[in-house]
């Protein structure tokens, strides 16, 4: 099955730098669809440090400046022992 997707020209330009970098240094060429089905699959086994970039975290002062916002004292205190409970619904 073959899909056309937009890619904007900054991102192209290095998705053809890699390419040639490959030929250089392994001295095979490959193709685009080649090198395509490889990164997918290396970002598929690395996921977690994928989305993490992606995401864009760590978050900035602002973005943590606004979820400090959002939190609010109850009046209740707690200790460590009774979050964990709440929390994993374990007592260590």
């Amino acid at each position: 099955m073959s899909e056309n997707i937009k890619i904007h020209e900054k991102d192209k330009n290095i998705f053809d730098m890699l390419q040639a970098e490959f030929t250089f240094k392994t001295g095979k060429k490959i193709t685009q669809q080649e090198l395509f089905s490889n990164l997918i699959e290396f970002v598929s086994s690395r996921k977690d440090n994928f989305f993490g970039r992606v995401s864009k975290l760590p978050l900035s002062e602002k973005q943590k400046k606004k979820i400090r916002s959002l939190q609010s004292d109850w009046g209740i205190e707690t200790c460590e022992e009774e979050i964990d409970f709440v929390v994993y619904g374990a007592r260590r």
